[in-house]
């Protein structure tokens, strides 16, 4: 499908693709809108280092005053020199909790050096508390651990080196160690150097982190999640409506043509009126009307000819049950001779026999038809099967002065069969030569492999086939003008040996014209394995 026609004026793809488009955009806005206000709420529950240095650039100028106080949500910072001194600080009140000599005790968030502390127990049961100095490399992913100390209850050193000169922290430095500075502030620091190669220290002082701000914050967070759902719903339900109108309108026609067929009549459909893309659709609906109208016509069709077939087995059920009844009678009033009552029994037994065959011939049709009917294939040498039955049937052959002309191979061809199915096609197809071929007839049997195939050839040199019935020879009760006069066919002979060959999926045709040196010529290909 060419580009030009996927975007022409009349596309369902670019009525989908806009329609997705315009979808994605609406929900990409309100979900970054509803993300966007569930972050800002975060960022004010939740405050870091990170809202001072988005001014980083005032940092490096000393510009303090340009960094907007409202923005930092309670929170403050103090900034000292290379020599400790306090250059500026949002709160004044914020000098008396954080000075100089403090600075050594807070982790630094810029070269990702920190302080751990961890509560253990010593052998007498007393609380001990583990200090370590670890630094965190960006570059690897790895923490170092660079020393250590352990203090008691009371701070004092018990063991390591990692304050050297220093026999017992305060209560303060041991808060500022973990971070924290009275129970109420986080407490963390940046260094960095001015424009001018100055070198600063920032500590940054937030509200401390509790249980209770933290799902506090999340339930607000959630609920903009929550809120943002009917918007969504909202968004979705008016694209769809407005979309499902648009195919509605779109198909209209063809909706048009389908319920106009449902009451009987037909309405050709524009394409030129349709989306490109259901000109398929179209084209199926056409050759379906058509196919409906085939199928009328041939269940019409079917219909006639099933008033034939019941027609023809009246007949040829009814023509000798007539010759039964008026020998039968003429016999039991006594009109006939006594020399002519053995033919007349003859006659009566012939017509019965007739009669009998006709109904078994018919009985098995039905029964092969049945769609329920299940094959019985096994595998077996089908050549084998051949020269058995050939071999079987040659006495019968030659006292009615037929030839046989068998070209069957040597090696076994192996292939899925019925066995008493095979063998009434067999008899069906010889049979027939014998009643409708003249004495000195030969037959031929051919047997050769094909590619996932074999080929049967039965052929003879009689009489031929008529060519009033060559077009429907395997349909039910098509006789010869011979057959119908002498009353020796029923017409179901070769409607079997079609029914035979479907069941074992494979394909009969009749050779026309046939080979040289033959009259007629049946070619049956079976399937050398059937699937299960």
């Amino acid at each position: 499908m060419k580009a030009s026609k996927l975007f022409a004026h009349k596309s369902f793809l670019r009525t989908c693709l806009t329609y997705f488009v315009l979808c994605s955009l609406l929900v990409f806005a309100v979900n970054a809108a509803v993300n966007a206000a569930a972050a800002a709420r975060l960022d004010r529950a939740f405050p870091s280092i990170d809202l001072v240095l988005e001014y980083e650039d005032s940092l490096r100028e000393d510009d303090f005053a340009a960094i907007p106080l409202r923005r930092l949500g309670g929170c403050a910072f103090l900034v000292f020199d290379e020599n400790d001194r306090l250059l500026y600080a949002t709160d004044n009140t914020l000098k008396e909790y954080i000075r100089s000599e403090d600075l050594w005790l807070i982790g630094s968030s810029d070269n990702n050096l920190y302080y751990t502390v961890s509560e253990t127990t010593d052998q007498t049961g007393e609380t001990d508390y583990y200090i370590a100095l670890k630094h965190f490399r960006e570059d690897t992913g790895t923490v170092e651990f660079i020393d250590y100390c352990i203090v008691d209850g009371d701070y004092t050193i018990i063991e390591g080196d990692l304050f050297p000169g220093l026999a017992r922290l305060t209560e303060r430095q041991f808060e500022l160690l973990q971070g924290v500075y009275r129970n109420e502030w986080e407490v963390s620091k940046y260094e960095y150097a001015t424009t001018d190669g100055e070198a600063r220290t920032m500590v940054f002082v937030a509200p401390l982190l509790t249980d209770e701000a933290y799902q506090r914050a999340l339930a607000d967070a959630n609920r903009l999640q929550l809120l943002s759902l009917p918007v969504f719903a909202v968004v979705i339900f008016v694209l769809a409506a407005l979309f499902s109108r648009k195919v509605r309108r779109s198909i209209r026609p063809l909706n048009e043509a389908i319920v106009a067929y449902g009451t009987g009549r037909r309405v050709e459909v524009d394409q030129n009126s349709l989306p490109h893309e259901f000109q398929y659709v179209t084209d199926s609906f056409t050759h379906l009307l058509d196919q409906l109208e085939q199928a009328d016509d041939a269940r019409e069709k079917a219909m006639r000819e099933k008033q034939r077939v019941i027609a023809d087995i009246s007949h040829d059920l009814k023509t000798p049950l007539t010759v039964i009844r008026g020998y039968a009678q003429a016999l039991k009033d006594g009109v006939v001779p006594p020399d002519k009552q053995t033919q007349y029994l003859d006659t009566i037994c012939r017509k019965a026999a007739a009669s009998t065959e006709l109904m078994d011939t018919l009985f098995s049709y039905a029964q092969l038809d049945h769609p329920d009917y299940a094959l019985q294939a096994e595998p077996g040498d089908l050549c084998e099967f051949i020269k058995a039955y050939l071999a079987e049937k040659y006495t019968e052959l030659e006292n009615a002065g037929f030839a046989l002309s068998p070209d069957l191979p040597e090696t076994p061809v192996e292939c899925d069969f019925d066995p008493r199915l095979l063998r009434r096609l067999l008899e069906n197809l010889t049979g027939n030569a014998l009643k409708y071929d003249p004495s000195g007839t030969t037959l031929f049997f051919t047997l050769r492999e094909q590619e996932g195939s074999v080929c049967l050839t039965v052929a003879d040199n009689g009489t031929g086939i008529p060519a009033a019935i060559r077009e429907t020879l395997f349909d039910p009760f098509v006789i010869g003008n011979q057959a119908r006069t002498t009353g020796s066919g029923t017409g179901l002979g070769m409607a079997i040996v079609k029914r035979v060959v479907d069941l074992h999926h494979g394909m009969i045709r009749l050779v026309y014209p046939p080979q040289e040196g033959y009259k007629t010529e049946f070619e049956i290909i079976l399937p050398r394995r059937q699937e299960q």
